[in-house]
């Protein structure tokens, strides 16, 4: 059954992509500006994962325990996710072979390759668990999360085994030792983050909805609890950025929505479809744009922010429109599957 788009959510997941992409861009622009220190940017990787985790329930209410949920959501989320993060995979490789000088810490071995494509985490030359394409950390939480979830849609009491699951990884944690590196990764506190998603699914189909105002509000409280978290709590990443990340997004799915969009709704809509691609893209226009910049004689960093930016989100989207769409729209028909996009796209 195709669901209506939640316009709130896709607001959402284009504030998480800007707020990453500005985190990316202000690092090489602006890294000792007191702006990036104070406030929380890349926290917008916590909020996909919240996001994550309650389009997952929502798009799959009652079909738990249904014959063939766990296979067909399987190879949607394939379809969705695989292409273009292997696409930009390999372009980052091959901007490594041809301007290796201005990339950093990107190695192309075969092992390298591999674990990648697959989604495993591994360790690169400089130490760090990253894939080639370095912001794809995320994607191997999420896919983890994936084929959890799939294995939860084979029984009808899904939910609570993965949620038992999931708690069952992060206890062990602390436990592991380093060299095991995959199931360290993987049991990583984070992970909690996608069952806090779930949660706000479950009060969102119970019809749970605040006044819009409450937007504003999770907002405000999300801000106090970080700056209270950061001081006071454990420097643990699920709870410094991942329970503010839950306010938010908790304020803005289950706020009321506005009846007809106005031209920046539209466009905020647009770029929340197309946030996966601008999360993996932004990177290749943020440093050509800084290269050429500085090339040219540069000028006021803010100013060479603000084009970077600018330009990075509208070939994410270009990409995402002309590129993207078609192709995973033919996949799915050649596998005779509907590939939702929009509000169904949710890695980060």
């Amino acid at each position: 059954m195709k669901r209506p788009t939640i316009h709130n959510v896709q607001y959402l997941r284009f504030l998480a992509a800007a707020a990453v992409l500005f985190s990316h861009t202000a690092d090489l622009l602006l890294p000792a500006s007191s702006i990036i220190r104070a406030v929380p940017w890349t926290a917008g990787v916590d909020l996909f994962f919240v996001i994550s985790g309650f389009i997952m329930a929502w798009l799959t209410e009652g079909q738990f325990g249904r014959a063939g949920a766990a296979s067909r959501y399987l190879l949607r989320r394939a379809i969705r996710i695989v292409p273009a993060d292997w696409f930009f995979t390999v372009v980052m490789i091959l901007t490594g072979l041809l301007f290796g000088k201005y990339v950093r810490n990107t190695t192309a071995t075969p092992v390298q390759i591999f674990t990648s494509l697959a989604f495993i985490p591994w360790p690169r030359g400089d130490g760090a668990i990253n894939p080639i394409l370095s912001q794809g950390w995320t994607l191997n939480y999420e896919a983890f999360f994936y084929g959890c979830f799939a294995l939860a849609l084979t029984t009808r009491r899904g939910l609570p085994l993965l949620a038992a699951i999931f708690i069952a990884f992060v206890a062990l944690h602390l436990l592991l030792p380093d060299r095991w590196f995959v199931l360290k990764f993987y049991s990583s506190p984070i992970i909690l983050e996608f069952l806090g998603g779930i949660g706000v699914a479950r009060l969102y189909l119970a019809g749970v909805r605040l006044h819009r105002a409450a937007m504003a509000l999770g907002a405000l409280i999300s801000v106090a609890l970080f700056v209270l978290l950061r001081d006071f709590a454990p420097p643990i990443r699920a709870v410094v950025y991942g329970i503010p990340a839950l306010v938010l997004a908790a304020g803005f799915i289950l706020g009321r929505e506005q009846r007809t969009l106005g031209p920046v709704g539209r466009f905020m809509k647009f770029g929340g479809d197309a946030s996966y691609t601008l999360y993996l893209s932004h990177v290749f226009p943020i440093r050509a744009v800084i290269l050429l910049w500085f090339a040219a004689g540069g000028g006021p960093p803010v100013i060479a922010l603000v084009i970077a930016m600018t330009i990075a989100i509208a070939a994410a989207m270009l990409f995402y429109r002309y590129v993207e769409t078609p192709f995973t729209g033919m996949l799915g028909r050649s596998f005779r599957l509907q590939v939702i996009h929009g509000p169904a796209s949710v890695a980060p």
